[in-house]
């Protein structure tokens, strides 16, 4: 896997995706979250944890959800993928209902913050520095909801990490730059 490193900003926050979303990353993505091949946990993220562990030192992280269904019993993919780096971890959110963003369109993944929600009992994040992770970022609405719940914790500052973006064309940019959402991708 090559990493492309990819520099994005959601809401005047800072993120970085280590891959860019295309073929090959979608498919060991995919073996690992969809075929459970959790053999691929550390694949990702892995290569580069001391590194990132050494960037984000002093942050904790809270990674975005994934639906959990009663009758699942799988574990939450996006903590397993970060947990290589060997950080504080706090779930603090949950996803009420079954949305799944991959069989949404643009305008449709825009509601997930109607799913997202902060679990009841919450640490105190006051001063404290927040490392909001995912997987995936494709359109940047689950961790646009995500930050909308997590500023009103008032955490000393906030950053983003995922595994994986997808890369926008021309006329994409032009609409989230208007939308308040900036990317830039750096070799």
């Amino acid at each position: 896997m090559n990493p492309e490193f990819i520099d994005f900003e959601i809401d005047g926050v800072s993120g970085l995706a280590i891959y860019e979303y295309a073929d090959f990353v979608k498919t060991k993505i995919f073996e690992f979250k969809g075929c459970g091949d959790y053999e691929l946990k550390n694949v990702f993220l892995g290569p580069f944890s001391t590194e990132l562990r050494m960037i984000y030192r002093n942050y904790e992280l809270v990674p975005v959800p994934s639906y959990k269904d009663k009758e699942e019993n799988k574990g939450d993919h996006v903590v397993d993928m970060f947990s290589c780096l060997g950080l504080k971890m706090h779930e603090i959110f949950i996803k009420t209902e079954k949305h799944k963003q991959s069989d949404q369109n643009y305008f449709e993944r825009q509601k997930i913050g109607n799913y997202i929600k902060l679990k009841d009992e919450l640490p105190d994040f006051t001063n404290k520095s927040i490392l909001l992770v995912d997987d995936i970022c494709t359109t940047g609405s689950s961790l646009k909801a995500c930050l909308k719940l997590l500023k009103q914790l008032n955490p000393k500052r906030i950053k983003i990490l995922v595994v994986a973006k997808r890369l926008l064309q021309p006329e994409e940019i032009a609409f989230l730059q208007h939308n308040n959402v900036v990317e830039r991708k750096f070799l």
